[in-house]
């Protein structure tokens, strides 16, 4: 039993722990990125035209701040995941401009 208990030992994927400081850096960015949307509505500093545009992009940097920082894509082992997440953006993206151009052409 010794024996197997070492093995199960020697598999464990080695995991960096980050520092409490890059969590507290994530998590005002967080807010500085909700709060700047926020911002863009409320008090119509952007024009009316920008507006979604402006929303739809700090979406997608909250979303990869997220995704690397909080679910930690960037550390080794989530290669699979990270493809996978991609893959799938890659064909929504497909898809949504396909169906702008098929509506509006």
């Amino acid at each position: 039993m010794g024996a197997h208990a070492h093995n199960e030992e020697v598999r464990k994927p080695k995991v960096k722990h980050d520092s409490p400081k890059r969590h507290v850096v994530a998590f005002i960015g967080s807010l500085v990125l909700t709060a700047l949307a926020f911002i863009a509505v409320a008090y119509e500093v952007i024009p009316a035209g920008f507006t979604v545009p402006f929303i739809v992009i700090l979406a997608f940097v909250q979303a990869f701040f997220q995704l690397f920082v909080w679910m930690h894509m960037d550390q080794k082992g989530h290669e699979y995941a990270r493809i996978s997440i991609f893959a799938g953006l890659f064909f929504i993206l497909a898809a949504i401009i396909v169906f702008i151009f098929w509506v509006w052409v």
